[in-house]
This record gives structure tokens, C-alpha cells and sequence, in this order.
């Protein structure tokens, strides 16, 4: 998803990160640039730095 895709939809993204468990990849130029994950994955990630997810 572009920048400006993801500015104009951020609320739906973060709903659908927690409530559905999706992950959104922001892209610039068709570039991935950053990732939404849902909190409870990335805190998971944290305690597990090793883990595979």
C-alpha cells in the first residue's frame, strides 16, 4: 500500500492490524518502506527476538 493510501486509511489499517491480525506494508515508489503489525505480534517479537513468528 502507498504512502498516501495508507495516510488516508490509517484508521482502518491499525482496526484491521488488532481486530484481524492483518499486517499492511507500506511502500514508497513500490518500495517497501515500513510494516504495521499487530501489537500484540511485534511485543511477542520482543520477548523472542530469535523467533521465526
Amino acid at each position: 500500500m502507498g504512502i498516501r493510501e495508507t495516510r488516508e486509511r490509517l484508521g482502518d489499517r491499525v482496526n484491521a492490524a488488532h481486530y484481524l491480525g492483518e499486517v499492511t506494508i507500506v511502500e514508497r515508489n513500490g518500495t517497501p518502506y515500513a510494516v504495521l503489525v499487530p501489537y500484540q505480534w511485534w511485543a511477542g517479537q520482543q520477548t523472542h527476538p530469535n523467533s521465526a513468528g
